[in-house]
């Protein structure tokens, strides 16, 4: 897997394994850390809000924030994402749920 790849692909499947999910949340959370001042302010606010919506209505999209912070997430996988499948062994809640909020599709 090469993080290129991607963006040139455009999958709108993506068949994984925990541990190339759990990187790519990785290097997502990675980034988030780096972000400062306003910035850092709204990427927290828009995931706790559609990591809150999620929860109560099982909606993994947001018109506002979607278009302000996870399209460059989502553009991470080439933005085309419409459904993700993981299995072989477990993978945690916390990192489903991020992912499932980012790429704006279901994990199953």
């Amino acid at each position: 897997m090469v993080a290129e790849d991607f963006p040139v692909l455009k999958p709108t499947f993506f068949p994984s394994v925990p541990r190339l999910f759990n990187r790519i949340f990785g290097r997502i959370q990675d980034n988030i850390k780096l972000a400062t001042g306003c910035k850092k302010w709204l990427v927290n606010k828009a995931v706790s809000t559609k990591l809150s919506g999620l929860e109560k209505n099982n909606m993994v999209t947001n018109g506002c924030y979607d278009a302000l912070v996870f399209k460059k997430m989502k553009a991470m996988m080439g933005g085309n994402v419409r459904m993700m499948l993981t299995g072989s062994a477990p993978i945690a809640k916390d990192v489903l749920d991020f992912l499932k909020i980012c790429f704006c599709c279901p994990i199953v």
